[in-house]
């Protein structure tokens, strides 16, 4: 018979009868009886080895920040008493310490109660310490304020996400009698972004696509607002909120200005400013459609044939600058340096203008290739250097092709892991139907069928008036409106290069021009995407005479915009006549400029 002090076999009922019986400890937190409790829940006995099963693991139980030691949390809260068993040490009734000392005395071994336990008596201590209290509070404090905020800042992501379902319907205008038009850019950008889309519901993500838009990605976020401008796309209310623009401008920043009070802080307001790369995008169903009728080249007029060119120009130049980038990384030599950088879009119009793409890349890739033996040959060169020698050479390789029609080039095909950009196909492959590899400028324009008859190109004034016959400058814009023998990145290169000579030093009022040409070049980049490029290019020019800041050019004074207008008159009019007047006041002063 066993003696009730004594621990006994664990079998059978005898496992039942041992089962503890949970008591708080008088005058306990309540948070550590609910800890005790939950530690010492037992859900029964495992069939076959006979062992304990518990309702939850200890990694489950929240100690609420009491301590890490979680059967000390629960010895301060409650005792697992063991009825008819004695403590071995004191020989009172038997108070569990831990689990495994339940464990224990199942496997028949002597176990000492809670108070006979030194280690775990001062366990106990240090969790009912005042200093443990007191640490305790503090962090459910900051805790709570934490809380606070975090439901302050969802609050306030929530109140984003109305404004921009408020601001920008799923819906385009019902009053609508036409479809959406726009400048030949935009069509054919729309067309290549509904065409390309991944998904037919929205657009998004355009400025991570694995095709790109655009060839150049820093014309993406341009063009997607100019799109967007044009209403041939909208602004879809499913927009994440990181892709507009707010005041104030982030929720710590409103905090900030609250005081730090989160009930003083104001509902976020859209300012209608958005980040294009960022924001989704739908169009007006079978838009795709409209625009594939509309930019059939046999119902262009002149002014849209011209824009067509003009388009494919740019986008011939992009992909291959979009190359040459490529080719410098894979034989790991830098971009070429930023004073350069206009002559190599230079050098690439130029070779646009008189190659196929195909052609183009493999004068990229004879180029990059020599700079790369280059750099194996002399290890110790300055990189920098080696990227410009692959651009001294790309230039030379350019300018054979311009003057030797007849040089013959083995055009590449289409690079791997370079595909073209998605409007450089639409263009070439949907609207020209003609290969993009093998098509150069001359080509594009045999494509072109005569205008359609009966309408004028837009923006073309054929009469001059009387008072456009009295100023050299206005009829310069008249012949530049009725002529397409000029590109408009000549001049924007112009305009590029007289803004990077603000660091000139031998020429005081270089900083004058150049922070004039740059407020030109922002001219340029506010009207192109609403009246076109060649358009915006015209009013730069015709913005020239209102810029009247008095500059030295060594004796004389002129204005700047005179000096600028000289200098962009030097490249669209080589032949002085009809405006010899113009030029021979303008460079009469350019003259004595240095250089």
């Amino acid at each position: 018979m066993t003696d009730a002090s004594s621990p006994r076999s664990a079998g059978g009922d005898v496992r039942a009868a041992l089962v503890p019986v949970v008591v708080p400890v008088a005058g306990a937190d309540a948070e550590l009886v609910a800890v005790g409790e939950r530690y010492w829940a037992l859900a029964g006995f495992h069939p076959e080895l006979g062992t304990a099963v518990w309702c939850e693991k200890t990694a489950q139980i929240d100690t609420s920040g009491w301590g890490r030691q979680i059967y000390a949390v629960a010895a301060a809260g409650v005792r697992a008493l063991v009825r008819g068993v004695a403590c071995a040490t004191c020989g009172e009734a038997l108070s569990l310490t831990s689990r495994s000392a339940f464990q224990q005395l199942l496997d028949g071994q002597e176990q000492a109660c809670v108070e006979c336990s030194e280690s775990l008596s001062a366990a106990v201590k240090v969790v009912l310490s005042p200093a443990r209290k007191e640490k305790r509070e503090k962090q459910r404090a900051a805790e709570s304020a934490q809380r606070a905020v975090a439901e302050a800042r969802s609050r306030w992501h929530r109140q984003q996400s109305a404004a921009v379902a408020a601001a920008y319907p799923a819906e385009f205008p019902s009053g609508a009698q036409e479809p959406p038009a726009g400048g030949i850019r935009e069509m054919v950008g729309t067309l290549a972004l509904l065409r390309h889309a991944p998904a037919s519901d929205r657009i998004r993500s355009v400025g991570s696509w694995p095709v790109p838009l655009h060839p150049d990605a820093d014309e993406l976020a341009d063009l997607l607002a100019a799109l967007v401008r044009a209403s041939l796309i909208a602004v879809h209310p499913s927009t994440p909120a990181h892709a507009m623009v707010w005041a104030p401008a982030s929720f710590e920043i409103a905090v900030h200005e609250a005081g730090g009070v989160l009930d003083d802080v104001p509902p976020p307001r859209l300012t209608h400013g958005f980040c294009p790369t960022l924001a989704h995008y739908f169009a007006p169903v079978g838009l795709a459609e409209h625009l594939a009728t509309a930019l059939t080249p046999s119902g262009m007029t002149a002014d849209e044939q011209s824009g067509i060119v003009t388009l494919a120009h740019e986008l011939l130049t992009a992909e291959g600058l979009r190359y040459f980038a490529r080719r410098l990384e894979h034989v790991r030599l830098p971009p070429v340096p930023d004073n350069h950088a206009a002559r190599l879009r230079t050098a690439m119009g130029q070779a646009a203008e008189s190659r196929p793409l195909g052609e183009i890349y493999n004068l990229v890739w004879r180029s990059t290739q020599t700079a790369a033996e280059a750099a194996q040959k002399n290890p110790q060169a300055v990189r920098a250097n080696l990227s410009t020698h692959a651009l001294n050479q790309f230039e030379g390789h350019v300018q054979r092709a311009v003057d030797e029609p007849d040089w013959e080039i083995k055009p590449f095909q289409e690079v791997q892991g370079l595909g073209l950009a998605a409007m450089t196909r639409t263009l070439f492959s949907h609207v020209l139907d003609l290969p993009p590899l093998e098509t150069g400028l001359a080509a594009v324009e045999e494509r072109l069928p005569g205008a359609r008859s009966g309408t004028p190109a837009r923006g073309v004034n054929p009469a001059p008036t009387q008072a456009a016959a009295d100023d050299p400058l206005a009829q310069l814009l008249v012949r530049l409106s009725t002529t397409g023998s000029w590109q408009p990145e000549e001049v924007l290169d112009v305009l590029e290069r007289i803004k990077q000579a603000q660091n000139d030093g031998d020429w005081f009022d270089g900083r004058i021009v150049a922070r004039e040409a740059g407020r030109l070049l922002a001219l340029h980049r506010r009207l192109a995407p609403a009246v076109g490029s060649r358009n915006a290019v015209l009013a730069v020019l015709g913005a020239t005479d209102m810029l009247l800041h008095p500059i030295s050019v060594g004796a004389e004074q002129t204005a700047s915009g005179r000096w600028i207008a000289a200098e962009l008159v030097a490249v669209l009019v080589p032949d002085p006549n009809p405006f010899e007047q113009l030029q021979r006041e303008d460079h009469e002063r350019v003259d004595h400029r240095p250089r």
